[in-house]
């Protein structure tokens, strides 16, 4: 069984704490003694509160605490006509240690009907998980090296001994889906991966203490990342928790193939040995004073509006830059170390934030000419280092021609004792013409007009009701696209399914298969709420089943994804990957086109 249910919950307040008369706050701790990367759970509950805060995390060194909940009871009780009612609200604080060691928990604390309460402090023994030859841990990169700031595509083999005894053996998706803790691992870069379902699987085998080959299923996350500081890649993020069965039993009703279910197994962890990936940096000599850290390729343009400006009129300088780099990172050209700008304009020393837009990181900063023989903004200079080349390479914009006019200005005299403009009448004078001289008699122009409405307003006043039930509808659908997580992925499924297939079809042989396969089983997760990750093929065609999707379409699903797992784990495409992509699609349009 799993640590959380084996071990009897350990009180860490024995007595309700009472923050007012009607509130109590209580904590209680799974256990005391855990492994590292195994996480302890501490849990706060809250009885009888009309008002309360969630609990405040403690910051504690080397330990990952992450907060869930609340979780909702509600009871009600009639005794001899008296009712009572009480409602508990329950956090569970998941605390991870990271290291091996005595780790004290400071007291946490909670705010229930404006009261303060805090447990007391207490102690975690963590000890080094003993994986043996169960589970290993190894980031491999398509180079052996690479810049700080240059992206690298690198793969985190996650190598998982399969389970054998009694008679049964795992089938790799079983050992993923039943043993690897998805929620309680970290995952570091790769978390995208494990969100987006995509991982893939090999079979491989390794030697063991012995010198014998051993069999494993190799969980492969393959992510592109930037690394940010040179040295060793770093790999500290990155820790898997695994509960290894001990011991399984057969699920007598299953129709198909033999399923299995975990009986007793033990909780296990491992972490990323040395990686042979070296982060260099990009080298002092040589080193452009405008440099700020750009790793790759960039091209830049640079425009300026208005360009015909008087002394002093700000002047928007537009600087765009397209590259290879992380654009998000990207910074811009250092304006106030320009020598040859900063003598002809004013520029402001404030950094730049920019935006990024379809491929390209936009700058935008306001000058001034300080003279009126100014006639061009002269070139901008932007440097970056190419990692092919190794080198720096330094771009310049082209100049911009503009033309300054001397500023208008007016003596404080004319300001001040300015009279009035000759030529110009000064008394009032009546005028016999305008809307007056339309009318001799006053009452005439006073009298009141009556004014009917056409068939196009009482159109419209009879139409609002309809106009503001429209706009009600489209307002609750956007809310509950925003607060409907399960809805907004059912809603986009097909949309997220397509654009995955369409992917696939540019894509290798292998990862075609894998992009095509993971298509399908994260449509029918998202379709389903379930969790995108883990829904297998027996998953996927027992879904389907279960929501009377028609067989004949079941068996399409099925056998689709046998193709790709016979080409994934066998090397055996039966069909092009044309075929299996076009085939995916209309799989995706005949399900989308069934209410499930």
């Amino acid at each position: 069984m799993r640590q959380s249910a084996a071990i009897a919950t350990v009180m860490l307040v024995c007595s309700a704490a009472s923050a007012s008369p009607g509130a109590e706050v209580s904590f209680s701790i799974s256990t005391r003694e855990t492994w590292v990367g195994i996480p302890v759970t501490i849990q706060v509950a809250i009885k009888n509160a009309e008002e309360h805060d969630p609990p405040v995390p403690p910051e504690v060194d080397g330990v990952d605490i992450r907060l869930d909940g609340p979780s909702t009871q509600s009871f009600t009780s009639i005794t001899l006509g008296r009712r009572e009612h009480s409602t508990t609200y329950t956090y569970s604080l998941h605390i991870t240690p990271r290291r091996a060691g005595t780790l004290t928990i400071p007291p946490i604390r909670v705010n229930a009907d404006g009261e303060w309460t805090e447990s007391a402090s207490t102690t975690i023994v963590a000890k080094q998980s003993e994986t043996g030859d169960l589970l290993f841990l190894e980031i491999v990169g398509d180079r052996d090296s690479v810049y700080v700031g240059e992206p690298i595509d690198v793969t985190l083999e996650v190598w998982l001994r399969p389970f054998a005894g009694g008679g049964a053996r795992l089938d790799e998706n079983t050992m993923w889906r039943s043993c690897v803790d998805v929620r309680n691992s970290a995952w570091g870069p790769f978390a995208e991966v494990i969100e987006a379902g995509q991982v893939r699987v090999r079979k491989d085998t390794r030697p063991n203490d012995q010198g014998r080959s051993q069999r494993y299923f190799v969980y492969l996350l393959r992510h592109r990342v930037w690394p940010e500081r040179a040295g060793t890649f770093d790999a500290s993020g990155v820790n898997v928790v695994v509960h290894y069965p001990l011991s399984v039993r057969r699920n007598r009703f299953s129709l198909f193939a033999p399923a299995y279910s975990i009986v007793d197994s033990r909780a296990i962890s491992a972490v990323v040995g040395d990686v042979s990936i070296e982060v260099k940096a990009p080298p002092q000599e040589g080193q452009p004073a405008v440099y700020r850290g750009a790793v790759g390729r960039y091209s830049m343009k640079v425009t300026a509006v208005p360009t015909e400006v008087s002394v002093g009129d700000p002047i928007t300088l537009n600087m765009e830059i397209r590259g290879s780099g992380r654009l998000e990172l990207l910074q811009p050209p250092p304006l106030t170390l320009q020598e040859a700008l900063t003598a002809d304009f004013k520029v402001p020393d404030e950094q730049l934030a920019g935006v990024v837009e379809n491929g390209v990181k936009k700058f935008s900063q306001s000058i001034r000419a300080k003279r009126d023989d100014v006639t061009e903004i002269p070139p901008i200079a932007f440097a970056y280092f190419d990692p092919q080349s190794e080198r720096y390479v330094t771009l310049k914009s082209d100049p911009i021609a503009v033309k300054v006019k001397e500023s208008t200005r007016m003596a404080v005299s004319q300001v001040v004792e300015g009279g009035p403009r000759p030529g110009v009448p000064t008394e009032l004078t009546m005028l016999d013409a305008g809307l007056w001289a339309n009318y001799d008699d006053v009452s005439d122009l006073l009298a009141q007009q009556s004014v009917l409405p056409g068939w196009g307003a009482w159109g419209f006043t009879a139409g609002m009701p309809l106009i503001y039930a429209l706009f009600f509808a489209v307002t609750r659908y956007r809310e509950r696209v925003r607060s409907d997580e399960g809805f907004a992925r059912r809603r986009r499924a097909r949309k997220t399914a397509i654009s995955t297939i369409a992917r696939a079809a540019g894509s290798d042989g292998a990862a075609s298969v894998a992009e095509v396969s993971g298509a399908i089983t994260r449509y029918v997760a998202d379709r389903c709420n379930l969790p995108p990750g883990g829904v297998t093929r027996a998953d996927a065609v027992k879904q389907l089943r279960d929501r009377h999707v028609p067989e004949e379409i079941v068996a399409k699903v099925d056998a689709l994804l046998s193709e790709c797992e016979d080409a994934q784990y066998a090397g055996v495409v039966q069909s092009g990957a044309n075929d299996l992509t076009s085939r995916a699609k209309r799989c995706i349009n005949e399900l989308e086109r069934r209410k499930m």
